[in-house]
């Protein structure tokens, strides 16, 4: 397996995959155009196996230089619990070694402090549904924290 930059042409497949886990009530059409607008933050990467079929994928925003957020985080159903979103995580995490990571967690904070991950303090949470999470070195952290958060994306 291995992961790379998503094609246009695999962005109908992908948001379909979004659409099963976070559809929060709205249609097919409207999950992808709410989705078309982070587009323009970053790309979206792939987990593929020997076919080139998507087995899992995420978003990685850049917010500004050295901030980028990961999001949209979804694996196939059968190859959940396989490894292989670790294994898109953290070849993500090496395409910028010396930037902080932000995303905002739905399944608790558990699963991400495995990669470095850590909760922000509460003063700095502004989702009811979601931990946001930072992984960066103690100086970098502190010079994100010095300015709002991200919104939950």
């Amino acid at each position: 397996m291995k992961v790379r930059e998503a094609t246009e042409q695999e962005y109908e497949k992908i948001y379909r995959q979004g659409y099963r886990e976070w559809a929060k009530g709205r249609s097919l059409q409207q999950y992808i155009t709410d989705n078309q607008k982070e587009e323009t933050l970053g790309k979206r990467y792939v987990l593929v196996d020997g076919k080139e079929d998507i087995i899992a994928s995420l978003m990685l925003l850049e917010f500004k230089p050295r901030l980028f957020g990961i999001g949209s985080i979804v694996v196939e159903p059968e190859f959940r619990g396989k490894g292989v979103g670790a294994q898109l995580i953290q070849e993500s995490l090496k395409l910028h070694p010396d930037a902080a990571f932000m995303l905002y967690s739905e399944i608790g904070a558990a699963y991400y402090e495995r990669f470095g991950f850590r909760a922000l303090p509460e003063s700095h949470q502004s989702s009811l549904q979601a931990i946001c999470m930072i992984r960066a070195d103690e100086g970098l952290c502190t010079q994100i924290l010095k300015e709002p958060v991200p919104p939950y994306f």
